[in-house]
């Protein structure tokens, strides 16, 4: 017990002046695993608990990382020299500690405090860093100031709590307002700092896609307008409907050539037989100079008759002029060819005995129905080569309208996928800034107003720590003790009873007491052997044995003789040390001492035999 109690009051001495801490502690609410987000509101979607494992870890090294620290460090230096007091306490720093801080700070870092300001303060202090061991404001963080250093601040213990969405953060100062307040920024600068991590990616993907949405909507537009330009320069509203009605006018128009091609040469057949049969009279009216010009005004009516039906203007024609007048103008010419017919016609028959008047009207018929077909068939090769026009025009068009609808197509398609895209990264960087709405305080940090100390705890241990040390030791003696040592492990050892044992010899303490200790012992050993003998069979045979010299054989052997003589016994003591039974023969091979000695007028025979490791003892004996 003297050792435990010494190291504990030595541990009480050491620890007087141990600095006292404050501890500090608040709880985060995450919210990745069952908080709500626009893709955990989606029909069908699960939790992965991987993700979330990994989200906490991400969250846990960005609350522990150099970066998160740093930006706690220097802001919590700034408040302290904005805020500190040399002379009182505050909730802030200390008197003491800040004395100490402002006392190491070099005289143009203060003046970069600013005492309207911690922004500008830490701006300040930013534009002054350098990383040199001889920059204050590095050093600060890398150094190993107790308060402001990482060697300090990765003591904060960060640690999810069981299997929930919340995390624990704990912080142990000497000074309650460096405690509290460390915790109270790192709250704040770790969602500062997941927020930039988080965002800058998703940032980065969003401005791409916006760029790129941008250029494609430009792309898009100026395809778009150059189509319209396009359309407008070639006059197309609607190329398909109106190549199909090119194409149906040229299958109608082909039909109309046929049916008037063969108007046409009837017409001119029968015009042909008749002016070989009247030749004469045919000359004599195609001489004739009103005929004539009755003839062209006819065959320009027609002309303008045929174009107007077969363009399918029935109603009025560009002067005004309805077709209906146009064709009373024609059919009064078309008399006036047949006055003109009737009055030249001077012979009355022809060869054959034909009435000629007959033939002339048969054929100015003909002739007027072939300068009909003829101005139809001018008409509709007027027409017919529009139409070829129309195909030599409309061809390269639709390959040119197909291209520019193809890029139009093409740069639509990509501007609807970028747009999906950037749909998706919005949606993204809205889930993101919903869980980092959840980061929130459950239980802030808490200005600590009673210190916890460690004294207690260490005297505890150390006390506690030495009883173990003794306890180990002495069972450490008694696992690797092999010596017999006291009475009780001697009849362990043995496996017998013990009838007495003799204690050490003291030098020093108990010196005076040996020879009392050593007649005690004596006369225990002697009564306990008594019930032992039996002198009325011969007398009782006592032998000393031992494994090596030096046990003290001689000396029992003696204390005993002297014991029992006292008290009026016969005692003979036969001892190696006078006879050398071992090496006679008759000793070597007896069963009975009594074959060797004469030992029937005594009653006890204490015989002292030679150490067994350089003498045998016989087994008889």
């Amino acid at each position: 017990m003297i050792l435990p109690l010494f190291t504990t009051l030595l541990a009480i001495y050491s620890t007087r002046n141990i600095p006292k801490t404050y501890e500090v502690n608040t709880t985060i609410y995450t919210g990745i695993a069952s908080g709500f987000t626009i893709e955990s509101g989606l029909e069908g979607a699960r939790v992965d608990w991987s993700s979330v494992k990994n989200g906490i870890d991400n969250l846990i090294s960005i609350i522990m990382s150099k970066s998160t620290l740093r930006n706690v460090s220097l802001r919590l230096y700034a408040q302290h020299m904005i805020y500190g007091d040399s002379l009182r306490d505050n909730n802030y720093i200390t008197a003491e500690n800040f004395r100490s801080i402002y006392r190491i700070t070099p005289y143009e870092v203060r003046q970069l405090i600013d005492k309207s300001s911690v922004d500008k303060t830490i701006e300040n202090l930013n534009a002054y860093e350098r990383s040199s061991p001889k920059n204050f404001v590095y050093g600060l963080f890398n150094w190993y100031h107790r308060h402001y250093s990482y060697n300090s601040l990765k003591d904060i213990v960060v640690k999810r709590v069981l299997d929930s969405d919340m995390i624990d953060i704990e912080y142990s100062a000497d000074d309650p307002g460096v405690a509290y307040h460390t915790l109270l920024l790192l709250n704040s600068e770790f969602v500062k700092q997941y927020e930039v991590l988080r965002f800058g990616q998703t940032n980065s993907v969003i401005d791409y896609f916006r760029n790129e949405l941008s250029q494609l909507e430009k792309r898009l537009k100026s395809s778009e307008d150059s189509l319209t330009l396009y359309n407008i320069e070639k006059r197309i509203i609607n190329y398909s409907e109106q190549t199909k009605q090119v194409a149906d006018l040229s299958a109608k128009y082909a039909l109309e050539y046929m049916e008037v091609q063969l108007a046409y040469s009837s017409a001119d057949a029968a015009v042909s037989n008749l002016e070989k049969r009247i030749d004469k009279q045919i000359k004599i009216i195609q001489n004739n100079t009103q005929f004539t010009e009755k003839i062209r005004e006819m065959a320009a009516l027609s002309s303008q008759i045929s174009r107007i039906e077969l363009m399918g203007r029935d109603s009025i024609i560009d002067r005004g002029i309805s077709i209906g007048s146009l064709i009373k103008q024609r059919q009064d010419i078309e008399s006036e060819l047949r006055d003109i017919t009737s009055s030249i016609n001077e012979d009355k028959f022809t060869k054959e005995g034909v009435a000629s008047v007959t033939f002339v009207e048969e054929w100015i018929n003909e002739y007027l129905l072939r300068e009909k077909t003829r101005a139809q068939l001018d008409v509709i090769n007027e027409i017919v080569a529009d139409l070829q026009d129309e195909y030599t025009y409309f061809s390269p068009i639709g390959s040119t309208l197909k291209r520019k609808e193809r890029i139009i197509d093409f740069t639509e398609k990509s501007y609807l996928a970028i747009l999906e895209s950037l749909n998706a990264a919005l949606m993204r960087q809205k889930t993101l800034q919903m869980t980092s709405a959840n980061l929130k305080p459950i239980d802030p940090p808490l200005f600590p107003i009673s210190p916890s100390s460690k004294r207690r705890i260490i005297i505890l241990i150390v006390f506690g720590s030495t009883i173990a040390f003794i306890a180990g030791f002495f069972a450490f003696l008694e696992l690797f003790d092999r010596t017999i040592r006291d009475k009780f492990r001697a009849e362990r050892l043995i496996g017998t009873t013990v009838l007495g044992a003799f204690p050490k010899k003291f030098l020093f303490q108990y010196k005076r007491y040996n020879a009392e200790y050593e007649k005690i012992a004596t006369n225990t050993l002697a009564n306990s052997i008594i019930p032992f003998l039996n002198p009325k069979e011969g007398p009782d045979i006592i032998n000393f044995l031992s494994v090596e010299d030096g046990t003290g054989k001689s000396r029992l052997t003696r204390l005993l003789y002297d014991y029992w003589t006292d008290r009026g016994l016969k005692i003979r003591v036969i001892s190696w040390h006078d006879e050398e039974p071992a090496i006679s023969r008759d000793y070597v091979i007896s069963q009975n001492l009594s074959n060797i000695y004469d030992i029937d007028n005594y009653d006890i025979i204490l015989v002292e035999h030679r150490a067994l490791l350089k003498s045998a003892v016989p087994a008889g004996l």
